[in-house]
């Protein structure tokens, strides 16, 4: 089977791209054919790597083509998306440090940690030093990057991937993390969760945004990752896309929500969260951090006596 990437996978263009290569595949190798492609954003780039590796996980032969033509291969080799997906090409460039600039994709493991600090100190140099001015920019990536890595480790049953950008001359930071896992509804069905099975997959998204919801139904302090990732990014006036199995919702800076299915009956295997916000937008993260939990409801909740399960 061959599937052609158009020539542009951003803002609009990603729901198609979702559905496209979540058609199933049958049976035989897998083709991607880079030639037309010309601008594509960190979220496309970690859908793409989450889909090929499970194609590859699942014994398939994915085959990458066009690279010769396709104008972006250095862009592709410098996000290391070819060797994340077992592509060896030679390079025709010099790297220099993607500090302040780039993060090329990870592999999302146990050190979620350590990878979070990693990246938020490559999209805001020096923010982790107390009074930088890019402090309240780290602490928000770095949030954000660890509670949706920690979501994939524990709840998707697949492997995450992630990447991230900075467009210096319009001052905004573009975070991506996906994974190839169950999808956010079969994981609270599989949890056994009673609601759940009378819902689809744009319910299952808007109740994960929800506080104390979580398919783990445990401690107190799991269920509120999601919640306050979609609170911060109100807050940020952030661009916030969750997109799982055939179901996306959108928050837009202006602080509106909408929901809506993949077009063309499109599923897309797994959970893909990307957030786009502006750095000047970002002043005082524990402020932001602490109005995000008041809003929620998380510290009132959490002042009352007894153990809550989602």
């Amino acid at each position: 089977m061959v599937f052609s990437l158009p020539a542009s996978i951003n803002a609009d263009g990603l729901l198609p791209f979702l559905s496209l290569i979540g058609t199933p595949v049958g049976v035989g190798e897998i083709v991607l054919d880079f030639s037309a492609l010309r601008r594509v954003s960190p979220a496309a780039l970690v859908a793409l790597v989450a889909t090929a590796n499970r194609w590859r996980t699942g014994g398939r032969q994915v085959h990458f083509r066009g690279l010769e033509s396709c104008v972006i291969t250095g862009y592709l080799q410098r996000m290391d998306v070819l060797s994340a997906c077992g592509v060896e090409l030679p390079e025709a460039f010099q790297r220099h440090k993607a500090q302040g600039r780039f993060v090329p994709v990870r592999k999302v493991d146990c050190g979620v940690d350590v990878m979070g600090h990693a990246m938020a100190a490559c999209l805001a140099p020096g923010g982790d030093e107390y009074g930088n001015p890019l402090t309240a920019v780290y602490d928000l990536a770095w949030y954000v990057i660890t509670e949706t890595a920690n979501n994939a480790r524990q709840h998707s049953g697949g492997t995450g991937y992630a990447a991230a950008q900075v467009a210096r001359s319009e001052g905004l930071v573009r975070l991506a993390l996906a994974d190839n896992g169950r999808g956010i509804l079969r994981s609270f069905q599989e949890a056994g969760l009673p609601w759940s099975r009378g819902t689809n997959d744009i319910g299952a998204i808007r109740k994960a945004i929800q506080p104390f919801i979580s398919s783990k139904g445990g401690p107190t302090n799991e269920g509120v990752g999601l919640t306050l990732v979609n609170e911060l990014a109100r807050l940020a006036r952030a661009w916030l896309l969750i997109i799982s199995g055939s179901g996306a919702l959108r928050l837009k800076p202006d602080g509106t929500t909408s929901t809506e299915s993949l077009p063309a009956n499109g599923f897309f295997q797994g959970t893909l969260l990307t957030m786009v916000f502006r750095q000047d937008r970002v002043r005082d993260f524990a402020a932001m951090l602490q109005e995000a939990k008041n809003a929620t409801g998380l510290l009132r909740r959490r002042e009352r006596p007894g153990r809550f399960e989602a």
